[in-house]
């Protein structure tokens, strides 16, 4: 899941990046693989964490119910939230590829430059993170919010920094 999550960061990425057609058709395509993926995945670690909370932890531990509470918001919001716009992204660039458009069109670079898909792949980015960190550190319950909001935070202010800098593209 970790890792799903930061291949769908980096073909975000890539795409901003991309100049060409071709490139941008190829990294939606690793796009909606990857993302596609994470519900699946996150529910693979879901599953031994569940198993840990009943019978090692309990759920008196804050940093395990704030975690985990954590992924199964990422499970549906993951989908409901990227998979879709990542999906059009894909259908626009797929059009465009096989028209032998070398440029994307302004529609393309719209989708790409969405502000709701980038705030949504910051965030589970960024919340990635933090599950790590408190997975590392074993806050309390306050150190733990703190840390998901922190997360949040970062996962609206990176991808403002990022299609910032790259207006040129647009």
């Amino acid at each position: 899941m970790f890792i799903g999550v930061g291949i769908t960061l980096s073909a975000m990425i890539g795409m901003l990046y991309s100049k060409k057609i071709d490139a941008i058709f190829n990294w939606s395509i690793l796009a909606v693989k990857a993302d596609g993926l994470l519900p699946f995945s996150t529910i693979l670690i879901l599953l031994p964490g569940f198993y840990l909370v009943i019978t090692s932890w309990g759920w008196g531990t804050a940093w395990i119910n704030i975690s985990l509470t954590a992924l199964v918001a990422m499970i549906f919001l993951g989908p409901i939230i990227n998979l879709r716009r990542l999906k059009a992204i894909l259908e626009i660039a797929k059009n465009e590829y096989e028209a032998n458009i070398t440029n994307p069109s302004t529609e393309l670079v719209d989708k790409i430059r969405d502000r709701v898909l980038w705030n949504s792949i910051s965030t589970m980015t960024m919340l990635a993170f933090a599950i790590v960190f408190l997975m590392t550190v074993k806050l309390e319950i306050l150190g733990s919010l703190i840390t998901i909001a922190i997360a949040f935070v970062l996962g609206f202010i990176v991808p403002k920094l990022l299609l910032k800098t790259t207006k040129h593209l647009a």
